[in-house]
């Protein structure tokens, strides 16, 4: 059984990241700034570099060894540019980061956790990529997410590098055995709640679903979608001027309504309830779980648990209140900070990772890749589950604020006390005052709500 723990990493983000702001605080004119700043008609940018460039990856995103096969590729077929890698424990890579560039000896390229990008263009940290963004001609192929993350008034700071998504697992077997028709997955809250009653009733120490119960970030990264389904944000507007959307949200009250349900009616096992995400879809490879909201990355234990070789698990998306579906577009994008020795270089092992042929090794190593263009009939064939990771891509949403750790991942972080208030005491309407409340305030301290 591998480290849960590792795995927990992946979907859970330093808190410290977005609490405080000025980890990035730098004074951005006393760095350096190569002829890339000098403007979109720099001759050869990216092309043809020669040195070294200094990669930091994550270590929480290398875990199928993706970022060491990339590197390993592009040294053996660029023999004037070296790329050396260096990997960052979750909770050292922003502050690692941070300290870096106010001591300006920046790498060239990270690969950041993509809520986190938003923290550092505000600061103006990193170098505008706009003209060569605009330039790629699979642009419009991109994680819309994920390249929403790295636009900040207008600008672009950054591009996808690798996606790990949120989708709905299910059970086929337990599926067929309670009546269900294991070729139709749950498509609305009502449907998860219906199929998980089913389940439920087979007994046999069977559930219908699952959920990390005491894992702020793991509920944040599945149950979001939910209302991105339909276009429902708990954040509006723009970075500096943004407005809470949760006293009034009617989808978000039917979603914790879903989860109280399925609490109060005890259709999840009871250490839910404890569940910081160490053991986080544990029970669903176990073959006891009839529904669990997880991570495409659950993948690989779901092989080795045998489900896929007796055909007994489903993937999906992950559905709305009544239909549509979407998925939180988790992962990491690339980022070149200011000041960095070699930006040419970094930008052109960048735009190398962004092609085709090094985004199809992507599945094999427990990723989705970031470019939708790649989703054609032979990929399907050969990634079956992949795929539908990869449909949802299209389709997935992540939140473009600063506040994100302060509001979903901290301890006791306003999510998860809305959550708790709403799921495990039953206090609804209670919650949602508490959510208003509670990113408000982080809002504010950050100086990001809207007047």
């Amino acid at each position: 059984m591998r480290n849960r723990g590792v795995r927990r990493s992946r979907w859970l983000s330093l808190p410290l990241a977005a609490t405080s702001v000025s980890l990035v605080a730098v004074p951005v004119s006393a760095l350096v700034t190569p002829a890339v700043t000098a403007g979109a008609s720099s001759s050869g940018f990216g092309v043809n570099a020669t040195g070294t460039v200094q990669f930091w990856n994550r270590a929480a995103t290398c875990q199928g060894n993706l970022c060491k096969v990339l590197v390993n590729e592009f040294n053996a077929t660029h023999k004037g540019l070296k790329v050396v890698l260096s990997l960052t424990t979750p909770n050292e890579a922003v502050p690692k980061l941070s300290t870096a560039i106010r001591a300006g000896t920046v790498p060239d390229v990270v690969g950041l956790n993509d809520i986190n990008v938003p923290v550092f263009s505000r600061e103006g940290a990193l170098f505008d990529l706009t003209p060569y963004v605009d330039a790629l001609p699979y642009k419009k192929n991109l994680s819309p997410g994920h390249l929403a993350l790295t636009e900040y008034q207008g600008h672009y700071y950054g591009v996808p590098y690798l996606a790990d998504l949120s989708v709905l697992w299910y059970n086929k077997t337990l599926f067929k055995q309670a009546g269900l028709n294991p070729s139709q997955p749950p498509t609305s809250f009502a449907q998860i709640l219906s199929d998980a009653k089913k389940i439920q009733a087979l007994g046999h120490g069977v559930y219908g679903f699952s959920f990390a119960g005491d894992c702020q970030g793991c509920l944040g990264f599945v149950m979001q979608p939910d209302l991105w389904a339909i276009g429902d944000n708990l954040i509006t507007g723009p970075i500096g001027h943004q407005k809470i959307n949760i006293a009034n949200n009617k989808p978000l009250a039917e979603l914790l309504q879903l989860y109280r349900s399925i609490w109060a009616d005890k259709l999840a096992p009871a250490n839910d309830q404890t569940d910081n995400g160490s053991t986080w879809g544990a029970d669903f490879e176990a073959g006891t779980i009839g529904i669990l909201p997880g991570a495409y990355g659950f993948l690989p234990g779901i092989v080795k648990a045998g489900m896929t070789r007796n055909h007994s698990v489903g993937i999906a998306p992950l559905p709305g209140p009544t239909g549509g579906y979407s998925t939180f577009d988790g992962g990491d994008d690339f980022i070149i900070p200011k000041g960095a020795k070699n930006p040419s270089g970094a930008w052109e092992f960048i735009t190398w990772v962004l092609e085709k042929q090094q985004q199809l090794i992507y599945a094999s190593h427990g990723y989705t890749p970031v470019r939708t263009d790649i989703l054609t009939p032979s990929y399907y064939r050969t990634n079956p589950w992949n795929a539908v990771a990869l449909q949802a891509l299209a389709h997935g949403v992540a939140p473009v604020t600063t506040i994100y750790n302060a509001a979903f991942n901290a301890p006791g972080s306003p999510w998860y006390q809305m959550f708790t208030q709403a799921v495990y005491k039953g206090d609804i309407v209670g919650a949602l005052k508490t959510g208003q409340s509670g990113f408000e305030a982080v809002a504010r301290e950050a100086g990001d709500l809207a007047p």
